[in-house]
């Protein structure tokens, strides 16, 4: 069975469509992750990953934490006008904190009893890590090809997946956005969630294809929300949820043939940085950041 991520737009010079083969004969296969580089919630989540898959990964692409287009100057500079100095001194206290213990804990006393970031998470399982400024890069996908990946898990990830990446991976790449897809594409999903005052979040599991957060769905998992609860909890919990959704994923993937959710384009929304309106919004739903 092939599915069409892909259809040939109307007036197009090209014909045909970009297939992703979906059967694959009960077996296990070789896998890849690509994660950002994130030190606070995001190694919990590899390792949860880690610990059912190692086996068959053959690496991990650690990405850079910027948001959208923007460099990390921008990225720090916006998350500063939205969080507040607050909230924004306790997140980067946090990541500075968890580099310092992953240089000392995990790197120089080789302890990983508590991994502090997804690189040391990978070392834990002994599965590599590549890194590169491009995973689009022909250097890149050669070497994809030479380690035999057949599928990509994207968690987090802070890069887009251009064509020629997407169809040297017979069984697709699958991103987890932090949303109840078709709705909340984009940036920070869990903050617009809760500043549009709704009462039920969720993640998805969905396939990668030409257009952000676009691709069908696998697995999506959902959870209550209340007025009490702050962004540093519900991306807690969000992430938590992540780890069992990827890993649902993976296994009915590897199963063959996953029964799949429509992800539709009419009935989307899409968020971007919020402004200072949208924060007061945020307040006045009751939510706070931490």
């Amino acid at each position: 069975m092939a599915f069409e991520l892909e259809p040939t737009l109307p007036g197009s010079r090209k014909s045909g469509y970009e297939f992703l083969v979906l059967n694959p004969p009960g077996r296990t296969l070789r896998k890849y992750v690509f994660i950002q580089d994130e030190t606070g919630l995001l190694p919990k989540v590899l390792d949860k990953y880690l610990r059912e898959f190692a086996d068959s990964t053959a690496g991990v692409n650690i990405q850079g934490n910027t948001q959208g287009k923007r460099t990390l100057a921008q990225t720090a500079r916006d998350l500063l006008g939205v969080y507040g100095p607050v909230y924004f001194a306790y997140k980067a206290t946090q990541m500075v904190w968890n580099k310092v213990c992953a240089k000392f804990v995990n790197g120089m006393l080789g302890s990983t009893r508590r991994c502090y970031t997804v690189a040391a998470v990978a070392k834990k399982y002994g599965v590599p890590v590549h890194r590169t400024a491009d995973v689009n890069s022909e250097a890149f996908r050669g070497l994809l090809a030479s380690l035999g990946v057949e599928f990509i898990v994207s968690i987090s990830g802070t890069q887009l997946y251009k064509k020629d990446l997407r169809r040297q991976t017979p069984f697709g790449i699958v991103n987890c956005h932090g949303a109840l897809l078709p709705k909340y594409r984009g940036l920070m999903p869990s903050f617009w969630t809760l500043a549009n005052g709704e009462r039920e979040g969720g993640v998805s599991v969905h396939y990668v294809d030409r257009k952000l957060d676009n691709g069908p769905i696998v697995v999506q998992k959902r959870y209550r929300i209340w007025p009490h609860d702050t962004l540093e909890g519900l991306m807690a919990r969000s992430k938590d949820l992540a780890a069992e959704a990827i890993i649902e994923c993976v296994r009915r993937v590897e199963a063959g043939d996953p029964p799949l959710m429509p992800n539709p384009e009419a009935e989307q929304s899409h968020f971007a940085m919020p402004s200072a309106e949208d924060v007061a919004r945020f307040k006045r739903h009751g939510h706070r950041f931490l």
